[in-house]
Parts: C-alpha cells; structure tokens; sequence
C-alpha cells in the first residue's frame, strides 16, 4: 500500500490551541507515510495562519456550512473524502466529527477517528447532542481527548468503553530558540524599559478565558509593584455570545489601565513576546491542555492560573507556580507578586516548567503517538 490520505477538520481556520495543535501535527507527520489534507468551515482572513498550511503543502479545503445541519456541508465533505482518496478523517470538536461521520458514510468510507479538546465544552451540551453522541461514537475507530480529564469525561458523558478511548496529550515544539528576535528589540517595540517587569497571557478574547479576573488581580497588584506590565497576546472573536474583547476594552478604560495594559492583537510571533516575559498567567474558567501555557513552560517560565480542568494538569502548586481558585484574584495578585519579588523562586520555577513539558509534553512523542494511531486504525 503507498502513503495513507489523512483529512484533518476543524471548525474554523483561526489560531486557537486546537487549530494549533492540528497544525503541528499535520507539518509533522511523516511524508513517506502520510500526504495531509485539512477541511475547515469557517475563515475568518487570517491569512498568516492559512499560508502557514499550504507552505508545509497541505491541501486546504474550505466548506461552507450556514446552519447547524448543513447536509450540502456534508456533501461536499463526502465529496472531498471521495476525490481524495482519504483513508483516515480526524475530526477535532464534536460539530467536525458530525459531519465527518455523516461525510463518510455518504462517501462510504470507514477511517474516523475524533479528538475533543475541551470537557467543559462537552458538558454543556443539550441533552439532543449528547444522545447523538452516544449513537454516533460507537461506530468510530477512535475517540480521543488531549488530556485524562477530556477522556474521562467523553467516557462519562457518551458511555463509552475503554477500548475505544485514548489519551494523547497536547505537545509542544522544544526547540524554543529557532527565529528568535533580540529580547531588546521587542521590549523597544512595546516601549518597555530594561527594568519593567512583564507578566503575560496568550489567549484569545472569548468568555471562557476570564481576562477579566487577570485585570482585577492585575490592578491589586500594582499597589504593591509598580514596574510592571501586562501582556494580551491574542484578538477577539466573532462569535458574538463568546467575544469578550469589549469586556476587556471596558475594564481598562473604567481603571485607566491604558498604559500599564498592553493589548498585542493577532501576533504569529509568540514565542519572541514569551521571551521578554518573567511570567504567564493564564485564569481561564476551564481549559482542555492549554498549549499556550505548555509553550511558556517550555520557554522556561513560572506559572500562574487557576484550578480548574487542563491548567490543573500542568501546574504542580509550589513546585513550577501556583495555583489559585476561581474568582479569587486576591491569591492571584499575592502568587504573582511572590514571583517578581524573587528571582531565585522565579528562576526554580521556570527550570521546573521546562522538566514537566520534555518528561510529558513533547511534540514529537505527540505526533509519534498519532503516527502510530493512524497505521493502527487503517490495519483495522
């Protein structure tokens, strides 16, 4: 048999963690043994992100879908599965795997394999898709989470067996250093002096990243350090119901935050901010396997975020940063101001970060583990 076809679908071609984590694993995989494809619903003109794809010659498929059941949507998936040949579909996010199931069966082909990235988001789904869902999964070869928590709660929610539920974690690139700018050049760039601390969150502006409570323990902070700055690393939504840049926009007007808050929008470059930072922080409501978090880690940064699902996984409390409770930016302000007040317990931290990311976190044990999926699942 020569090379496997592999469709990869997301929901959007928009940098997020999991559009991320697909890209990496598509720029990886083996091209002896593997030609990529990737289907996507919606664009929303991230050009920079789309090139990336096509310069590591992966095939891009946009498909339209205007409602939440789009049977032409899945036509023209069946259509694309068809004409390519594709043996093996891996569908990231549940919408993505219902039309990738119902695209194969159209196109009579059997290869489907789902990997979810958030347990909130499975949580709250209505009651309809979960009963879908538990229809659905059965009939798949392999569904997936990135992290033991996602596993164990698709396994709750859908009533599935052991034996067709996996775990492969979130990996990240090591090689931190490749493309690097001068730390001073970007400190230029934002206006920072030599001196000015940096505390920084990449994240996109949506509800579940709870920015708000960051700028709250973010402005108890500067009562007691002043030489400070935070960094936003990230840009807004289109979904209305999750955008949460206006939020933001309103806090820092209402505290005159303009000056000490800086807002970097889209950037392509985040490993050249998270070079200047002395600190990441992320206070999200509910994560899968943060991989922006993963990439400070490997960048040899302390961390700070909250207890809940995902960030819980990869924070050890007082051995690489601290974890603090939902809603209580008081402890938040009091773990970031232990961290820039002590350069030796900083320094630790971030050699810690970096041991937990290369002992569990690679990117290439990632992509090893979905290489070897993959070849399973077409032998099957």
């Amino acid at each position: 048999m020569g090379k496997l076809n592999i469709l990869f679908v997301i929901p959007q071609l928009e940098k997020g963690g999991s559009e991320t984590l697909v890209y990496n694993i598509a720029s990886l995989l083996d091209r002896k043994l593997f030609d990529v494809s990737l289907a996507y619903f919606h664009y929303y003109g991230n050009e920079i992100f789309r090139s990336a794809f096509q310069e590591q010659s992966i095939r891009l498929h946009h498909i339209p879908r205007n409602r939440s059941a789009d049977f032409s949507a899945m036509r023209i998936m069946a259509r694309i599965i068809r004409e390519n040949d594709i043996h093996i579909v891996n569908a990231h996010h549940f919408v993505s795997m219902v039309y990738s199931f119902y695209a194969c069966k159209f196109a009579h082909s059997r290869g489907l394999v789902y990997t979810e990235h958030s347990s909130w988001e499975v949580k709250k789904m209505p009651l309809k898709w979960r009963v879908m869902g538990r229809l659905l999964l059965r009939n798949l070869d392999c569904v997936m989470g990135i992290s033991d928590d996602v596993t164990q709660t698709l396994k709750s929610i859908f009533h599935l067996l052991d034996e067709n539920t996996l775990t492969i974690r979130n990996g990240v690139d090591l090689d931190t250093q490749a493309g690097m700018r001068d730390t001073r050049e970007i400190r230029n760039e934002f206006g920072l002096a030599d001196n000015t601390k940096v505390i920084a969150m990449v994240a996109n502006f949506r509800k579940v990243k709870n920015h708000v409570m960051l700028l709250q323990g973010f402005r108890e902070l500067l009562r007691n350090f002043e030489n400070v700055k935070l960094l936003l690393i990230g840009q807004g939504t289109d979904d209305d119901l999750e955008n949460s840049e206006d939020d933001v926009r309103s806090y820092l007007k209402d505290y005159d935050l303009h000056e000490k808050v800086i807002l970097t929008g889209h950037r392509s470059d985040v490993s050249n901010l998270l070079s200047i930072a002395d600190v990441f922080c992320l206070t999200s409501f509910e994560e899968g396997l943060p991989i922006s978090m993963l990439e400070a880690m490997s960048s040899g940064l302390p961390v700070v975020g909250t207890n809940v699902p995902g960030i819980r996984d990869v924070i050890i409390h007082g051995k690489n940063g601290f974890l603090v409770e939902l809603s209580d930016y008081m402890a938040l302000k009091d773990s970031l101001l232990k961290i820039l007040t002590n350069e030796q317990l900083s320094r630790r931290y971030g050699q810690e970060s970096r041991k937990i990311v290369q002992a569990s976190y690679s990117m290439s044990e990632c992509v090893r583990r979905y290489q070897e999926l993959f070849l399973k699942t077409i032998k099957h």
